[in-house]
């Protein structure tokens, strides 16, 4: 696997491809906030051949540019994902997106609907009719109260906050541990803390996001929602509204599933169940 950085307008954003170019329409993989390209490396071989693999670092994280004076919401990441299809030349792919990118997912569809030919939304954030719904977990929200204390700190702090913060998002701990040490590698300098910053602060600003993607009709393409059956990020009643607007959303034509024994990082922890899931939604 061969990586490039693509300049979007004054910063660089990593991406890598994955596969051969078959006759599929490209997959582009979206990870979410404080995560990065590595999330998906178990699911890669498990993903159907003969398609076209994007795989990419959402600015501010992983190998990609710190955003320095650039926006972090879903909207901004949203507009960069366009932009890199643009430059790559791809004029239509099916998106999966995870956590907050699983909204900039959706953002993607539903404001260039011609762009994107299938959606799979995998524990999916930031998602809701309800504003106090459009939120990360309790304890980020914490986190980005605490921004201007975290700016006068050394950047470790900061990391190690959000090592806490994000480990009871995963079923195994001890799983969790080690992968949020690989993620949060990139937020221990400087430029990463504020990196961070910059990400923690968007998410109220994304919230307004999520409003107009969940209207009545808004998406037209065949959307896959996955559900983790123990994600604590998104309680069952929550997820219950979550796929009732969904479905209205996509005029019906959602398919969800819920997987048993999986918390909120999916990709890592079931890569089988998704891989199968994203192969039946590529049939459709």
């Amino acid at each position: 696997m061969r990586g490039e950085f693509v300049d979007l307008g004054g910063v660089r954003v990593y991406c890598y491809a994955f596969g051969g170019r078959g006759a599929g329409e490209p997959i582009v993989l979206v990870h979410g906030a404080f995560t990065s390209s590595h999330l998906w490396q178990d699911l890669l071989p498990r993903l159907p051949k003969g398609h076209r693999v994007l795989v990419l670092d959402l600015l501010g994280h992983g190998r990609s540019d710190p955003p320095r004076h650039a926006a972090m919401t879903v909207a901004a990441h949203a507009d960069r994902v366009v932009a890199l299809l643009d430059v790559l030349g791809i004029p239509i792919a099916s998106l999966v997106g995870h956590g907050m990118g699983a909204a900039i997912a959706m953002r993607v569809a539903f404001v260039q609907p011609t762009r994107v030919a299938r959606l799979a939304l995998v524990n999916p954030t930031l998602l809701s009719r309800r504003p106090r719904e459009r939120r990360v977990s309790g304890r980020v929200s914490r986190l980005a109260a605490l921004v201007p204390l975290w700016r006068l700190l050394a950047p470790e702090w900061l990391a190690s906050a959000l090592h806490d913060a994000l480990l009871p998002a995963y079923a195994q701990r001890s799983i969790g541990a080690h992968s949020l040490d690989h993620y949060l590698k990139s937020f221990r300098t400087r430029e990463g803390r504020d990196a961070a910053c910059a990400q923690l602060l968007s998410f109220r600003a994304s919230r307004g996001d999520a409003v107009d993607v969940l209207a009545a009709g808004a998406i037209r393409c065949p959307v896959t929602l996955a559900l983790g059956a123990n994600d604590r990020l998104l309680p069952p009643a929550q997820a219950e509204r979550l796929v009732a607007a969904l479905g209205e959303a996509t005029n019906g034509s959602l398919v969800v599933q819920h997987m048993s024994g999986v918390a909120h990082v999916a990709p890592e922890e079931a890569p089988d169940c998704l891989g199968t899931l994203i192969a039946e939604l590529l049939a459709r």
